[in-house]
């Protein structure tokens, strides 16, 4: 699955999830990709770095997310945000 540079869209499961889809919105860009992560390098990937659609990676909200079975949320391939 190679995302990068495309935009998803994030449905929040957890509250923690539903929390951050309520603030930044739920469409979002994917700036990096990769199979592990240093802060779970048991948990294997692919691993997502996004932010909000629009914004950098440097803008609070951006965040790892895993493209399957992440706890907080389900992660949705957008062919094209209209």
């Amino acid at each position: 699955m190679t995302l990068l540079g495309k935009n998803i869209q994030l449905k929040g499961i957890s509250q923690k999830g539903k929390n951050r889809v309520r603030e930044h919105g739920d469409r979002w860009t994917v700036l990096a990709e990769t199979e592990r992560v240093l802060f779970a390098p048991n948990s294997p990937g692919p691993w997502l770095f996004v932010a909000p659609r629009g914004r950098g990676q440097d803008d609070k909200a951006s965040r790892w997310v895993r493209a399957t079975g992440d706890t907080d949320f389900v992660v949705i391939a957008l062919d094209d945000l209209t």
